[in-house]
């Protein structure tokens, strides 16, 4: 099984995120190109994504697709099987998880971006801050 690579790059707090799967074992998260996570896959992670990965693996490799970046107010999203020469899905949206590069490949983004999702926030939870009424300054 080949090393794919999802990476999401774009507005607000996802400066060049990317989930590296390796041969189905091994899971490797990057923010800026930078390893911050790694670890192997679960046996229900692994579950999940053989299918799909499996599926799509076999399918040719796509005719050299036209860079796509996302707008100011959109992200980026680009899927990529090692040893090819161009990445697979190359896509700008507006949200995650992306979609419009077909069948197989919506679900596989859709998953790799819940993972992706889940470890960053493992890593580097946010916490919701709550205002009290009184703690509200109006200004006249």
């Amino acid at each position: 099984m080949k090393t794919v690579t999802y990476e999401r790059s774009g507005r607000t707090n996802t400066g060049a995120q990317a989930l590296r799967v390796e041969g189905l074992r091994h899971l490797r998260v990057l923010e800026q190109g930078e390893p911050v996570m790694e670890r192997d896959l679960t046996p229900e992670e692994i579950h999940r994504l053989t299918p799909l990965l499996e599926t799509l693996q076999q399918e040719p490799e796509p005719a050299t697709l036209a860079p796509q970046a996302g707008g100011p107010d959109g992200l980026a999203v680009t899927l990529a099987f090692e040893d090819e020469e161009m990445p697979r899905v190359r896509l700008a949206t507006e949200r995650l998880p992306a979609k419009g590069a077909g069948g197989g490949y919506d679900r596989l983004l859709a998953e790799l971006d819940a993972l992706l999702t889940t470890e960053l926030h493992a890593r580097a939870p946010r916490h919701a801050h709550a205002v009290l009424p009184h703690q509200l300054r109006h200004d006249e």
